[in-house]
């Protein structure tokens, strides 16, 4: 009677051990996909911290008066973005007397943009200072 108990005993054993061999493989598969999920977040980080330093040298030459466009960075990075002026003015120069406005207009505008990858985006704004002239070397009013 003895034997027949240790035999019962046995499988039992041998059935939790299998259950927490089984729970020990779900967990770990979980945590794989888990860390392969949160590393694919990271490269998609990455590459668009990459297209930063891409994207302000793009903001530098963009056509401000246009308020707003989307931009195509390559790699599958896009920059959306809008611009908003803030302050615009003709300088003056001279003496106290003999105040003549200048030949540039100056302006001052504030840019916000995004860059886009897969389900990533990040937000940057930036102030943009631009000058325009008013007068061409061809006109001869230098």
């Amino acid at each position: 009677m003895n034997d027949s108990r240790q035999k019962g005993f046995l499988v039992i054993e041998i059935l939790i051990a299998g259950l927490i061999l089984t729970a020990s493989i779900a967990a770990a598969m979980y945590l794989f996909r888990m860390g392969y999920v949160y590393l694919e977040k990271a490269n998609w980080s990455n590459t668009i911290s990459v297209k930063l330093i891409q994207a302000a040298n793009i903001v530098k030459v963009l056509d401000l008066e246009k308020k707003s466009g989307i931009e195509d960075m390559g790699e599958g990075v896009s920059m959306k973005w809008d611009a908003q002026l803030i302050s615009s003015a003709r300088p003056m120069k001279g003496e106290a007397g003999e105040m003549v406005q200048s030949m540039h207009i100056i302006s001052l505008y504030k840019v916000n943009f995004s860059l886009a990858y897969r389900d990533s985006a990040r937000e940057y704004n930036v102030n943009v200072f631009r000058y325009k002239s008013l007068s061409s070397p061809e006109a001869g009013d230098f």
